[in-house]
């Protein structure tokens, strides 16, 4: 009955202690502390204190550290505010990731939605895929670049540039002779010189910023050979036409490199310019290409294969007879040469017959014959003037075709290197796409998820549709990021392969205005050959009608 008793007094004593002291949040060690200080040697131990005593004990220490406590619960609730606060806050931003998570969750999954078009049969559903890359057999897109800027003063269609003339530099000790050309922009009043170096880099930083565009050829750069004044009209026609081409573009006649090369006066101010252009790096990207309206296109379709085919084997046969053509007339020159100087022998030959009838003539007194003097006289003239327009021919042979089918022929073979362009990335984008469609093979086969490179969302609605063994919707969303730059490769495919139609078609018909103009020039210049020889011929027929009119009269009368 004792034993209880204690044993009930030790537990009123213990829940008095855990609710006053424990629950109430009072430092345990620092209670213990104190009791130890009120009774030594056992202050800690409960069974020496009866009820009462340890309830004013508590009392009398809670009295004491009441202050301290206040601070120390003010310390617990900001401590558990800023736990709150963080939890809160950690929540609400698990909340939004997972919202962002669900939503991206979402747009994957629509995504993959619209790759997978299903459409149902009679007897069951039939998958229909809508592949990330549209087929290379049809291929059509409208591609945002840069929008070119338009310069008022260069509008006008009567523009057109022409150089006029060529003139010897003298170099110094350290530099050597040179050639300018001089440069004039009808209309505008531009006139600049220009050194052959100088076309040289206009056509360099042109093919820099304006990749599948064509741009026309330069003379090839060799030492002139003895000042030869034909060789440097040849350069100087080609120069011309060079530039005449690019004019006839309207988006590189507002560009501003092409406008400094044609209005720069002063050379160190054109030195600078050329400085400045050493910056440019080659455009290689489709949205860094200038196009007049901001927008290029992008094609591919089998009426374009055949129409790029066939232009190019076009192009093939047109060289090789522009060839022929600049062979020809090389010959025609020699023709009209040798023809005129059999001519003028002719000739030498009448002033020698006129020299030996002058000089019987001249030896005797009785019988002078001085009309056979007239008649030499005027066969040879007759003779030299039919030899000059002769020689005349030579000159527009070589100026009217030799100069332009040479141009032109050059011209060809610059569209042949464009058009490898085309090619070179036609070759680039079926090599990646071969390869990247070998890794897809293998991924589909090897049905590593893992290394599809995919979010789990895909993956799992795939699982889901029972599509991970369909080759065609997997090998659609596999490889995303490679699956991209192939997608990248095809669009600068597609764009060089629609230029090659638009460059070349704007070529044959630049051809035909270019020749039809050319050839209309020809024939007003053999017009007025054929009309000064008609003279000739009807200046000789009247002399040699008074000749034998003359002989007709003395016949009579004897």
């Amino acid at each position: 009955m004792q034993y209880q008793n204690e044993s009930e007094q030790l537990n009123r004593k213990q829940q008095l202690l855990r609710k006053e002291i424990y629950d109430k949040g009072y430092d345990c060690q620092a209670f213990q502390d104190y009791m130890e200080q009120i009774k030594v040697n056992g202050g800690q131990d409960v069974n020496i204190w009866t009820y009462h005593e340890l309830q004013e004990a508590i009392n009398l220490f809670q009295t004491t550290n009441q202050s301290q406590m206040q601070i120390i619960d003010l310390d617990i609730v900001s401590y558990r505010q800023s736990e709150i606060d963080d939890n809160n806050q950690l929540e609400i931003q698990i909340q939004e990731k997972q919202q962002q998570h669900q939503i991206k969750e979402e747009q994957l999954q629509q995504n993959l939605n619209q790759q997978l078009q299903i459409s149902q049969n009679e007897s069951h559903e039939e998958i229909v895929v809508k592949p990330l890359i549209d087929n290379d057999r049809f291929y059509q897109k409208l591609y945002q670049c840069q929008l070119q800027d338009k310069k008022m003063l260069l509008m006008a269609k009567e523009l057109n540039v022409y150089i006029t003339k060529f003139e010897k530099i003298q170099g110094g000790l350290l530099s050597a002779s040179y050639y300018n050309y001089i440069v004039n922009t009808e209309c505008i009043g531009w006139n600049v010189q220009r050194r052959y170096n100088d076309f040289i880099w206009l056509k360099e930083i042109l093919s820099k910023i304006y990749p599948g565009r064509y741009i026309p050829p330069l003379p090839k750069k060799t030492v002139l050979k003895n000042d030869q004044e034909l060789n440097l009209l040849k350069r100087m026609k080609f120069l011309e036409k060079f530039l005449q081409y690019l004019f006839q573009y309207e988006l590189i006649r507002y560009d501003k490199w092409f406008q400094a090369f044609l209005s720069i006066k002063e050379e160190k101010d054109f030195k600078h310019i050329q400085k400045l252009s050493t910056q440019i790096s080659r455009v290689t990207k489709l949205e860094q290409i200038i196009s007049l309206d901001g927008y290029i296109q992008l094609q591919l379709n089998d009426n374009l294969t055949t129409y790029n085919n066939e232009s190019t084997f076009l192009l093939s046969s047109i060289e090789i007879n522009y060839k022929k053509l600049r062979k020809d007339s090389k010959q025609l020159i020699l023709d009209f040469d040798q023809l005129s100087n059999t001519i003028y022998n002719m000739g030498k030959t009448c002033t020698e017959l006129y020299q030996f009838s002058n000089k019987f003539n001249q030896s005797i007194s009785q019988g002078k014959f001085s009309k056979l003097d007239i008649l030499y006289i005027s066969m040879n003239n007759m003779l030299v003037q039919w030899g000059n327009n002769l020689t005349a021919q030579i000159k527009i042979v070589q100026e009217e075709l030799c100069f332009f089918f040479k141009f032109h022929h050059h011209s060809i073979n610059s569209l042949k290197e464009f058009i490898k362009q085309k090619e070179n990335a036609h070759q680039e984008y079926e090599k990646f796409k071969s390869r990247l469609e070998l890794k897809k093979n293998k991924l589909f086969t090897q049905q590593d998820f893992n290394r599809w490179e995919i979010p789990s969302i895909q993956i799992k609605a795939l699982l889901d549709s029972n599509l991970t063994q369909n080759r065609e919707v997997c090998q659609a969303v596999m490889l995303p990021q490679e699956t991209t730059l192939q997608e990248e490769l095809k669009n600068i495919f597609a764009f060089y392969n629609y230029q090659q139609f638009s460059e070349i078609s704007n070529h044959l018909e630049n051809t035909v205005s270019d020749f039809s103009e050319k050839f209309i020039k020809f024939c007003n210049l053999q017009k007025k050959i054929i009309d000064e020889q008609k003279l000739v011929w009807e200046k000789s027929k009247i002399n040699f009608n008074n000749l034998h009119k003359q002989q007709q009269i003395l016949l009579k009368k004897t």
